[in-house]
């Protein structure tokens, strides 16, 4: 069976009484966490330039343009929320790949409020998507190319669940993948800027797109995944096995394991275990920053390449600036929201300490199949003292998970940004129940924040 064919055939048959309960609730941790994460990310330049296209360009009050008080048609609102799920770079991530709920939980919720689709059916959605988008990680995990994935994979996920939303049949849905291997894309030279986030946007949209043309009769080649010169073939180099991950959809599913690794700091995931050890060296050790001489980061190669900056000039740059970042830490005794601003990433104080941060590749270093991303950080005292940290696995990961409390924290802090007391408390206990929600456009009122 080709690649394509068996991708169709699960999203036709999965359905919320199929899937696994375990599975199901993860789904619901992934919404409200995307949700709070978008909420708090329409506030950002990014998000707000195009928000405002898709008030300029809205020929239809369809869907909610989460935080920014006005409906637009489900493309513009998928493109809005999308780039603003990933605004802020907080939003949760994958074994083996960036964030693959960011670009899919936008398309689902716009073209879900478009048709006024049930919770239930918006979680089979997501569940596809999901599913799709982590089975092709897990099976493209040898390939050496450098994509963005949530702009590749993201693509491919997102159609998968819009057609799924859109109750398309087989042979619609491989046209719709076809079509979406055209579309996707994300390059790595852009993290750092507002295009980071633009490549979740296009992939949200990428989806919604792809599975409207696919319902009424656009064509494209219905294996353009897996044919020469296909997404694959150009993406990747690397053809996945039908006996692999991909043979596993709908009987193993990614959302149970390996799962997902809810961010506790709104920064590139690569950086996470080297904050947490740096976290953990402070509240043992009553660590300042004055006190620092030099601070050494052993991280695999992966890591080095991607967290690219030194010293960062903007807010954006910040969140992929080792230095900073661990100075931050150290200095403030967390990583939050308020750290990735243009003025913030001035701080006099904290450069200095960032100048004191090296960073280097460790050949002994990589990254496991379980979505491991391990850094070892060493802090030298300027009285001689040394103290040195490994850490495997990030906070927020099945390892060293968030508990009920700072997930619901994390919601609140973000969701704050966009929405008054009342409308976060609503969307909360939606959310708990979002399966037996007959229609969502009442939780996207909510959502839409002051008009």
């Amino acid at each position: 069976m080709a690649v394509t064919e068996r991708i169709a055939e699960f999203v036709v048959a999965t359905r919320c009484d199929t899937v696994p309960r375990e599975a199901l609730a993860v789904a619901k941790t992934a919404f409200l966490d995307c949700l709070g994460v978008a909420l708090a990310g329409s506030k950002e330049d990014s998000a707000k330039i195009c928000g405002a296209i898709a008030r300029l360009e809205s020929g239809a009050e369809q869907a909610a343009v989460l935080g920014q008080g006005f409906k637009s048609s489900a493309l513009h609102a998928a493109f809005a929320n999308g780039t603003a799920a990933h605004a802020l770079d907080y939003d949760h991530s994958f074994a083996l790949m960036g964030q693959p709920t960011a670009p899919i939980i936008p398309a689902v919720m716009s073209l879900g409020d478009a048709l006024g689709a049930s919770g239930a059916a918006a979680l089979e959605a997501y569940v596809c998507g999901f599913e799709v988008t982590g089975k092709l990680a897990l099976a493209l995990r040898e390939s050496t190319q450098d994509w963005h994935a949530p702009g590749t994979l993201g693509s491919i996920g997102a159609t998968a669940a819009c057609a799924k939303l859109l109750g398309l049949d087989a042979r619609k849905i491989a046209l719709a993948l076809g079509m979406a291997s055209s579309m996707a894309s994300g390059v790595p030279a852009n993290f750092g800027t507002m295009t980071k986030p633009l490549h979740v946007g296009l992939a949200a949209r990428n989806g919604v797109l792809a599975a409207e043309l696919a319902q009424v009769g656009y064509t494209a080649n219905a294996r353009a995944l897996e044919a020469k010169g296909g997404f694959f073939d150009t993406f990747y180099a690397v053809e996945p096995q039908e006996d692999g991950p991909l043979g596993e959809l709908g009987f193993k599913y990614a959302l149970v394991h390996p799962g997902i690794k809810i961010k506790p700091y709104p920064c590139g995931g690569l950086t996470h275990t080297a904050i947490d050890a740096v976290l953990d060296m402070r509240a043992r050790h009553g660590i300042t920053g004055s006190a620092v001489e030099s601070i050494e980061v052993l991280v695999p190669e992966h890591t080095y390449k991607r967290i690219a900056f030194k010293v960062p000039e903007t807010g954006l740059q910040g969140k992929f600036s080792m230095g900073y970042i661990l100075a931050r830490a150290l200095i403030d005794g967390r990583v939050g929201l308020e750290a990735f601003t243009d003025a913030a990433v001035r701080d006099r104080k904290v450069l200095e300490l960032a100048e004191k941060v090296s960073m280097a590749r460790d050949p002994a270093m990589d990254f496991g199949g379980d979505g491991s991303r391990p850094a070892k950080v060493t802090i030298r005292l300027k009285n001689g003292a040394s103290f040195s940290r490994h850490v495997v696995h990030p906070k927020g990961s099945a390892e060293s998970p968030l508990s009920e409390q700072e997930l619901t924290a994390k919601f609140v802090e973000c969701a704050r940004r966009a929405l008054e007391e009342p409308a976060i408390g609503q969307v909360i206990e939606s959310v708990k129940r979002f399966e037996t929600l007959g229609d969502i456009r009442p939780l996207c009122e909510f959502l839409i924040g002051e008009r």
